[in-house]
């Protein structure tokens, strides 16, 4: 449940979270010092989805959120994609034991079509969700619950990186 005060957004605010906002927001982000290696940690070691990840990274970084509650929204809009992203990352993987360099950079951006459907997909589980902007900072992130729900909490500084520098300023 999320405090009272926090406060709703308005639908100019919900129009700012788009797919192609979330998507350069992932980017920028991924390439941050220690951010790759811990999402690729959350990933395989606790089974955990790096998209997801970075949707709640995203969120934190605009201080905006919404209840716990509605986090299994989000996983559910992940279904879909997931079992074809894994198995095409599997092959991916096999591609490059081959050292087919062409073959392997065209799996490689196949894969990355298929994540940006992911992000698409969490993007329009998210706006029905209510949004609320933050006015507690000393709430728990979504990602904290997220890691802790996965038992990867150890993840947390890597996979936000400067976001607390950036939200503190």
């Amino acid at each position: 449940m999320l405090p009272s005060s926090n406060i709703p957004l308005n639908e100019h605010q919900l129009a700012s979270i788009t797919q192609e906002a979330f998507w350069c927001f992932s980017l920028s982000h991924y390439k941050k010092d220690g951010v790759k290696q811990a999402a690729l940690a959350l990933q395989d070691t606790y089974f955990g989805n790096v998209n997801l990840a970075l949707l709640l990274i995203w969120l934190n970084s605009l201080n905006l959120s919404f209840s716990v509650s509605d986090l299994p929204l989000l996983e559910a809009a992940l279904h879909k994609s997931d079992t074809l992203l894994h198995s095409y990352r599997k092959l991916r993987k096999q591609i490059k034991s081959t050292q087919d360099q062409t073959l392997y950079q065209e799996a490689l951006r196949f894969e990355l079509q298929i994540e940006k459907q992911q992000q698409n997909d969490l993007i329009t589980a998210l706006i029905r969700i209510p949004l609320v902007i933050k006015t507690d900072n000393n709430q728990i992130s979504l990602l904290t619950h997220y890691c802790r729900s996965l038992q990867a909490d150890a993840l947390l500084p890597a996979l936000e990186s400067n976001q607390h520098n950036n939200t503190s300023n």
